[in-house]
């Protein structure tokens, strides 16, 4: 496969209506899986927050909708290529609607794929500032990997005209919560501190890999709290993460800099491995 592909449940190359309410209202939720040689990489976290997200959205379910979501995902692509490698985006919108935004009685979920080969590793630690553009609170919604994204597209938009990687986004109190599109770590001598996830935020799958199997494993203690700014000036190191990239080195943000990569480089040798959940 040369270039990306683009199935819509399950048919290739099909289009997306307009009275899509994913298109319409993000009424739906994402996954972004990594994917080697036709096989999804870290499945079951997958599919334990997607499962949550259709939940939460009040999406019709049949008990393991969110396995056989990822399940088929998975089968459409090797049916294309056997043996692909990259990235694989599966979009679950409620579907079809009239216009407004009360859900229909009779809802038809709406599978999109789009798979876009080769795999993105990166050297280079990534250069940060910390961006105006901060995460709205919403607890209800703890965790999800929603639709609406527009947060991020503006607060990483802003970051690269201003010549940056990447930005960090804060929550009301500008406390650091995550990058545009990863999860958050600092390591302070021998302690992996990473921002909760109750008020705002998204639960990485490779963030729970760390939290509940990696980081014991590599010799690590880790503290879910707040960052405050004498971790900042502490800190070591620092890292983002999430399924694509793995592990991203940030070399600084702004005027505090983080010059080791001990932890993040033991951690981008296996946080794509199976670990129990």
């Amino acid at each position: 496969m040369a270039g990306e592909a683009f199935w819509v449940n399950g048919v290739a190359n099909a289009e997306v209506p307009p009275d899509d309410r994913g298109l319409c209202l993000a009424d739906g939720v994402f996954e972004t899986l990594r994917v080697e040689l036709g096989v999804v990489l870290c499945k079951q976290r997958h599919v334990k927050r997607l499962d949550r997200g259709l939940q939460v959205l009040g999406f019709p379910a049949s008990g393991n909708t969110a396995l056989t979501l990822i399940n088929e995902a998975e089968k459409t692509l090797r049916s294309a290529v056997a043996d692909a490698t990259g990235t694989l985006r599966l979009t679950v919108t409620r579907g079809s609607g009239p216009r407004g935004y009360k859900v229909p009685e009779k809802q038809f979920p709406r599978s999109i794929l789009r798979f876009s080969p080769g795999i993105y590793n990166v050297k280079s630690p990534a250069v940060l500032t910390v961006s105006r553009v901060r995460w709205s609170a919403q607890p209800f919604f703890q965790g999800c990997k929603l639709l609406a994204r527009t947060e991020q597209v503006v607060a990483l938009d802003a970051a690269c005209r201003q010549g940056f990687t990447d930005a960090i986004m804060c929550d009301s109190s500008g406390s650091w919560v995550s990058t545009t599109s990863g999860n958050l770590f600092l390591r302070v001598g021998a302690c992996f501190i990473t921002p909760p996830i109750t008020e705002v935020g998204i639960a990485g799958t490779r963030r729970e890999a760390i939290l509940d199997h990696w980081a014991a494993f590599l010799g690590y203690q880790v503290s879910v709290r707040e960052i405050t700014a004498d971790d900042v000036a502490v800190a070591e190191e620092a890292w983002s993460c999430n399924a694509v990239v793995g592990i991203r080195r940030i070399a600084s943000v702004d005027d505090a800099n983080f010059p080791e990569t001990v932890a993040s480089d033991a951690l981008s040798a296996c946080i794509h491995e199976e670990s129990s959940l």
